[in-house]
C-alpha cells in the first residue's frame, strides 16, 4: 500500500490503523491516523474506535481527547461504538470524570458500553461502590449481566486493604445465582480477590469446591501465598500441584515464577536458592523470564553475589537480564556498580527499553552524575523516539535533572511531553518544592486542576505542603491540608503529618507543630520530633525543650521514642546548643548502649574513588567552641 502511486481511500488507511491496532503497534497507528489526516480524509465511526483504542493502550489523554473533539467535527459522535470506545479510553487513562459525563450523555447504551463504565470504575480500589451502583441500574434496566461485567468487578475487589471484600463477596453469591459457578475464569478472578484481600480461608474454600481446576487456579492460590509472603504454604500448595495426576494442571513457567516470588517476598535468600533448584531440576532454569525473575529475587534478599553469579552464567543476556542486573545494583544502594554494568550492556550492543532508562536515571539522581544523566538523556533522543515520548522516561528525566538541581531543563522536559499523567505532574511539583520554588509548585497544582482530566492523589499532596515548607507559605499549606481531607477525603498518611509538622517548623510555629506532632498516630510520633528538634535549636527552644526535657533526660528519650541514631545525635545536641552538657553525655552514653552507631560521611567523585571523611572525635559543638564530652 505504501508503494502505491493512486491516493488511498478511507477503508485503505482504516486497514492500515487496524492491521497496526492488531498487532499491537499503537504508536505507529497514531501516526497512520495523522497521515491520513494530512492526505485530507476526516476518517469515520470505524476509524475512530481503532484510534481511541491505541490511545487507551499507549495511556495518552491528551491524543484521546483530540481523537474525541475530531469525532464531533466529523458528526459520527453519537455512534454508540464511537461512544463505547471513547468511555472505555476514558477510563483507561484514569480520568474516570471525563468517562462518566460521557457515558452519561449516550442516548443509547448496550452491555459493552455498561461494562466499560463499571470495568472504569472496578480499577479503582476507591470507586468500587460506585460500580455496583451503576451495576444495580443495569439490571433495573433490565440488561442481563454477562461474564465481562463480573470480572470488571472483580478487579476492583482485589485490592490489598480489604474493605471492599463483602463486595467481592456478593459476587461470589452471583456467580451461583446467575449459573456462573462453571466458568473457571471467574472462579480464578473470586481465588485471586480473596487472596489479595487476605480472606484465604475463603479462597481456600471456593478452591476445594471446584469440580474442575487449571493451572491458573493452582497459581492462583500460589501467587495468593507468594504476595502475603507465606513461603512455606506456597511451597506446600505447589508440591501438591506437582503431584496432581491431571494433565490440564501442568507445571510451567508462571508456576514456577510463583514460587519464586512467594521466597523472594519472604526475604530468605537460601528460599529463592531452593527454588532455583527445582528449576533447574525441571529443566526450565534456563529459561529467559526465569533467569530474570531470580535476578530480580536474590537482589530483592540483598544477594548481589548470588544474582551476580546468575547473570554471569547466563549464555544469553537480553535487554531484560541486564536490566535486572542494573536495577539489583541501584535498588541495593550500589550505583556505581549500576552504571558500570550499564557501560558493559552498551559496549556488547544490547539496545536498553524504558525500564533500563529509567532505573539509571534514578541511579543517577540517587548518585547527582547529572553529566552520565546527560549522556543517557541524549542517547535516547539520537536512538529512540518511542523511548523519547515514553513517559515513565520522561518522568525519571524529570526527577533526575531536579534532583542535580537543573530545574529549567526539568521545566522544558516537562512543557514538552505530549501524555502528562498523574506521575509526570507529582514529580515536577515534587522538583519544585525541593528546590523552595513554592508558588510555582501551587501554579502547576492550580494548572492540573484546571484540566480537570486527572484525579489527585495523595502523593501530589506530599509535594504540595513540602512545597509549602521551604517556601514559607504556611496559611496556603494548613489550607491544602484542610482541603485535602474535607474536599478530597484523603486520610492524611504519616508522610502528610511529616511535611506538616515540617512546614510549622520551619515557619517558627513551634506552638503549632508540638499540637501537630501530639495529634499524630502515637506509633508514628517518633518521627515528628526530627524536624521539631531541629527548630528548636534555632528558635528560642528552652520553652519548647521542657515538653520532653523536663523529667529528666532518659524521660526525654523514652517519651520521644527514639528510633534511630540521627534521633539521638539531634537530642544530644540540642542539649548541647542548651549548654546542659551532662545531658547530652547521658544520652550519647545511652545511644550507645542501645548498640547505634553513628556511621562516617563519605563523599564520591565520579573521575576517582570513592573518599571517606570520618569526622573527629568530638561529641559536642557549641557556639563558644568546641568542647569535647
Amino acid at each position: 500500500m505504501r508503494k502505491s502511486p493512486s491516493p488511498r481511500s478511507l477503508p485503505t488507511w482504516n486497514s492500515m490503523i487496524r492491521s497496526s491496532v492488531t498487532t499491537r503497534r499503537f504508536l505507529e497507528s497514531l501516526f497512520i491516523y495523522s497521515s491520513m489526516r494530512r492526505a485530507g480524509l476526516c476518517g469515520d465511526n470505524f476509524t475512530i474506535p481503532l484510534v481511541a483504542k491505541a490511545c487507551a493502550k499507549l495511556n495518552c489523554l491528551r491524543d484521546g481527547s483530540k481523537v474525541h473533539a475530531h469525532s464531533i467535527l466529523i458528526g459520527c459522535e453519537w455512534d454508540v461504538f464511537v461512544q463505547t470506545s471513547l468511555v472505555d479510553m476514558y477510563s483507561k487513562c484514569s480520568a474516570a470524570v471525563e468517562a462518566r459525563r460521557m457515558f452519561d450523555a449516550m442516548p443509547i447504551r448496550n452491555l459493552v458500553s455498561w461494562n466499560c463504565m463499571i470495568s472504569s470504575y472496578g480499577r479503582r480500589e476507591t470507586l468500587v461502590n460506585t460500580s455496583f451502583e451503576l451495576l444495580g441500574r443495569m439490571r433495573a434496566l433490565g440488561l442481563k449481566p454477562n461474564l465481562s461485567t463480573f470480572l470488571g468487578l472483580v478487579s476492583g475487589c482485589g485490592g490489598s486493604s480489604g474493605w471492599v471484600l463483602p463486595q467481592g463477596s456478593s459476587l461470589h453469591g452471583y456467580r451461583i445465582k446467575l449459573g456462573l459457578d462453571a466458568e473457571l475464569c471467574f472462579s480464578n478472578s473470586l481465588i485471586g480477590m480473596y487472596m489479595n484481600c487476605g480472606s484465604v480461608d475463603a479462597a481456600l474454600a471456593l478452591f476445594e469446591s471446584m469440580e474442575e481446576r487449571s493451572a491458573v487456579s493452582w497459581t492462583s492460590v500460589i501467587g495468593g501465598y507468594a504476595r502475603a509472603g507465606d513461603c512455606s504454604n506456597a511451597l506446600k500448595s505447589f508440591n501438591e500441584m506437582r503431584r496432581c495426576d491431571d494433565d490440564v494442571v501442568g507445571l510451567d513457567t508462571v508456576s514456577y515464577l510463583n514460587l519464586i516470588s512467594a521466597c523472594a517476598l519472604s526475604g530468605s535468600s537460601s528460599q529463592v536458592g531452593a527454588a532455583h533448584a527445582l528449576t533447574v531440576k525441571s529443566g526450565c532454569g534456563g529459561q529467559s523470564c526465569i533467569t530474570n525473575f531470580l535476578l530480580n529475587s536474590y537482589s530483592r534478599c540483598q544477594d548481589l553475589s548470588s544474582a551476580e553469579m546468575v547473570f554471569n552464567w547466563t549464555p544469553e543476556k537480553d535487554v531484560c537480564s541486564w536490566s535486572s542486573m542494573i536495577v539489583g545494583y541501584a535498588q541495593n544502594g550500589c550505583p556505581s556498580q549500576a552504571l558500570s554494568t550499564f557501560g558493559k550492556m552498551l559496549s556488547v550492543g544490547t539496545q536498553p527499553n524504558e525500564v533500563t532508562i529509567t532505573t539509571m536515571l534514578s541511579a543517577c539522581a540517587d548518585f547527582g552524575a547529572l553529566y552520565v544523566g546527560q549522556k543517557i538523556d541524549a542517547y535516547v533522543k539520537a536512538t529512540s523516539k518511542k523511548l523519547e515520548s515514553d513517559r515513565r522516561v520522561q518522568t525519571s528525566l524529570i526527577h533526575m535533572y531536579c534532583r542535580c538541581g537543573c530545574v529549567e531543563k526539568a521545566r522544558e522536559i516537562f512543557h514538552s511531553a505530549r501524555c502528562k499523567d498523574l506521575a509526570m505532574w507529582t514529580c515536577m511539583i515534587s522538583g519544585y518544592a525541593a528546590h523552595g520554588m513554592g508558588r510555582e509548585a501551587l501554579d502547576l497544582y492550580v494548572e492540573m486542576k484546571r484540566q480537570g482530566k486527572i484525579d489527585v492523589d495523595a502523593l501530589v499532596f506530599t509535594g504540595i505542603l513540602s512545597a509549602c515548607g521551604h517556601s514559607g507559605l504556611i496559611e496556603e499549606g494548613l489550607a491544602f491540608f484542610r482541603s485535602m481531607q474535607e474536599d478530597l477525603h484523603i486520610d492524611p498518611s504519616l508522610e502528610h503529618h511529616l511535611c506538616l509538622v515540617d512546614m510549622l517548623c520551619r515557619g517558627g510555629q513551634l506552638d503549632a507543630a508540638l499540637e501537630a506532632i501530639q495529634r499524630m498516630p502515637s506509633q508514628v510520633q517518633t518521627r515528628g520530633w526530627s524536624p521539631f528538634l531541629s527548630a528548636c535549636r534555632s528558635h528560642v527552644p528552652g520553652s519548647h525543650l521542657k515538653e520532653f526535657g523536663g523529667a529528666g533526660t532518659l524521660s526525654a528519650a523514652h517519651h520521644m521514642q527514639l528510633q534511630s541514631c540521627g534521633d539521638y545525635v539531634l537530642v544530644a545536641q540540642t542539649y548541647a546548643s542548651l549548654g546542659r552538657w551532662k545531658d547530652a553525655t547521658a544520652i550519647r552514653r545511652l545511644m550507645e548502649e542501645k548498640g547505634f552507631v553513628k556511621q562516617p560521611g563519605w563523599s564520591r567523585r565520579m573521575e576517582s574513588s570513592i573518599c571517606e571523611a570520618r569526622p573527629p572525635n568530638t561529641q559536642g559543638v557549641s557556639d563558644q567552641g568546641a568542647v569535647p564530652l
